[in-house]
């Protein structure tokens, strides 16, 4: 593209101005540049085309023939400058596929806002990856990690999105025939239900304000998939270390009670869960929706 094709944009829109207002003055105010700028914009773009398009007197601007002509190139200009704007809207609303990984405990709470997420924004699709191990969020194009972690990574935009703390509970029924330990250690002897990937997941630890304690756990039944967990648990296989978000209910409702009230667990899988991301990611219409739904959901905030 020649070069004076280029440069005469900006000429051709401040003619177009000048033409409709009838003044360089008006002109000017609208453009937010000064009536000299616009003057010589305009003579600019008369020696481009080797015409004379404004016949100028000390008080009157008139636009000749040539010019009249001319208008209306530029004014289609100015529309097409229109449509491009409104592409911009178009172009940036919320579409396409984000794809997540995140830690299997978070199954729960992040599965049962995306219904609600997925109506707000339709043309949105999400894929969730559940796992034990950190995707890598370059290699395996992951757009958004979520993590239960004391130290986010570096080189990645962190965002704190919620506590992860964990009930030791059981069903009554469990509690009446084998009896309720009142010490960490008293686990030992009951048959405990561990959410289990590695062998360390059968170590839980427990803290309270005088001490910590730590015991190896054992049971009949164990799973990597909290809802197996929790349906064990409640068909009194035996004591589990659960979400608190997912026994609350249970709780509430009788069908579980509460073991070691006293006692905070501080072993793996509990802590800050993090929101994490490349810095150049939050530019997408995409993320930036999610991202902002759910810190909001987590600290109820209606968006």
């Amino acid at each position: 593209m020649h070069k004076d094709y280029v440069d005469m944009l900006p000429y051709m829109a401040a003619f177009a101005v000048v033409v409709e207002t009838g003044s360089f003055i008006d002109a000017s105010e609208k453009l937010g540049v000064s009536a000299s700028a616009v003057s010589r914009q305009i003579s600019k773009l008369e020696r481009i085309l080797s015409l004379r398009l404004i016949e100028r007197s000390t008080r009157h601007l008139k636009v000749n023939s040539d010019g009249a002509k001319v208008y209306r190139h530029c004014k289609d200009l100015l529309n097409f400058s229109s449509r491009v704007l409104d592409l911009k809207e178009e172009l940036g609303r919320p579409q396409g596929l984000i794809k997540i990984s995140a830690s299997k405990i978070l199954n729960n709470s992040l599965n049962q806002l995306m219904p609600e997420f997925l109506r707000k924004f339709p043309e949105i699709n999400v894929q969730f990856i559940f796992d034990a191990v950190e995707e890598d969020l370059i290699c395996d194009e992951i757009d958004l990690s979520i993590r239960i972690t004391d130290a986010p990574p570096l080189g990645l935009v962190a965002r704190k999105l919620f506590n992860v703390d964990f009930t030791v509970c059981a069903t009554p029924e469990y509690i009446d025939f084998y009896g309720v330990p009142n010490h960490p250690s008293e686990l030992s002897g009951h048959s405990c239900i561990a959410i289990a990937e590695i062998s360390e997941d059968k170590r839980w630890e427990f803290a309270n304000e005088h001490e910590t304690s730590e015991v190896m756990i054992s049971g009949r039944y164990c799973s990597n998939d909290i809802e197996a967990v929790l349906k064990a648990t409640l068909n009194s296989l035996g004591i589990a270390c659960l979400p608190s978000a997912v026994t609350e209910s249970e709780l509430s409702a009788g069908r579980l009670i509460a073991v070691l009230p006293n006692w905070r667990y501080i072993g793996s899988s509990q802590g800050m869960a993090w929101l994490l991301y490349k810095p150049n990611k939050y530019g997408s219409q995409k993320l930036k929706v999610l991202v902002d739904y759910l810190i909001a959901r987590f600290y109820g905030i209606v968006c």
